[in-house]
């Protein structure tokens, strides 16, 4: 063997043992850092207020200004649980605006790590649905807490859905304190600025409004009717499940 080569060969193998040195440092690093993190205040689930009041939610339903509750059930779609009610209008100026009977399904959070995902999908495969005639549809809601006026802004999305059996003008949006949105996403931001600022969850509910029209039939003479509709739930879970802590200053 040469001696030239010998400091080469030297060096190759120290840079080899130094890799295996680090990669093992590495190892032990990753395995020691659930040990770690476990200690760290927010590596426990933070907790989401009115819990037992957003579960109440799937099992009674939710009530709404100028509408009777007709009937109410539970069932499972797409592996979660749903609360179906079927309303009628109580109020005349209602009946006017829309069909005199409504169907209003709702899907609350019911523990700290739940998140929306794809109730949307679930609710069209189970209904077999054809859709079109999807829009943005945005509502401004009121709400008066204590002498304190605040508005909501939430994003819906309004579309026509239609089986063999039945066509409807669809409202849906994920509801939250402080707003609104048919993705999923919108929820998300909103519950990481929540975890930072409030060391708690982003409470959240999953609503769908089912207004049904005739066969096939245009979803725009419904538009204000399924603002309405939108305004007066938004407005009902702010001032039955939603922390008013949550609320938009």
């Amino acid at each position: 063997m040469s001696f030239s080569t010998l400091p080469d060969k030297l060096t190759k193998k120290a840079t080899v043992k130094l890799m295996v040195i680090v990669a093992l440092a590495l190892f032990v690093a990753v395995s020691a850092l659930p040990r770690y993190v476990s200690s760290w205040p927010w590596s426990s689930p933070l907790k989401v207020q009115n819990q037992p009041a957003l579960q109440a939610i799937r099992d009674q339903g939710l009530t709404l200004s100028g509408w009777q509750v007709d009937d109410q059930v539970k069932t499972k779609i797409g592996g979660d649980t749903w609360s179906i009610q079927q309303l009628s209008a109580t109020d005349q100026a209602i009946t006017s605006e829309t069909a005199s009977t409504i169907f209003l399904l709702l899907r609350p959070q019911v523990w700290e790590a739940d998140q929306p995902e794809v109730e949307w999908l679930d609710l069209k495969g189970s209904q077999q649905w054809e859709t079109d005639s999807r829009q943005s549809l945005p509502i401004e809601v009121a709400i008066n807490r204590q002498e304190n006026p605040k508005t909501v802004r939430i994003n819906t999305d309004f579309f026509r859905a239609w089986s063999k059996d039945q066509t409807y003008a669809i409202l849906q949006w994920y509801a939250w304190p402080t707003g609104g949105s048919p993705s999923p996403a919108g929820w998300f931001w909103a519950d990481q600025r929540t975890q930072w600022q409030h060391r708690q969850r982003m409470p959240w509910v999953a609503v769908s409004v089912w207004l049904p029209i005739e066969p096939l039939g245009d979803i725009t003479p419904h538009i204000a009717a399924a603002k309405s509709l939108g305004q007066s739930v938004q407005l009902a879970l702010s001032q039955t499940v939603f922390p008013e802590a949550l609320l938009p200053s």
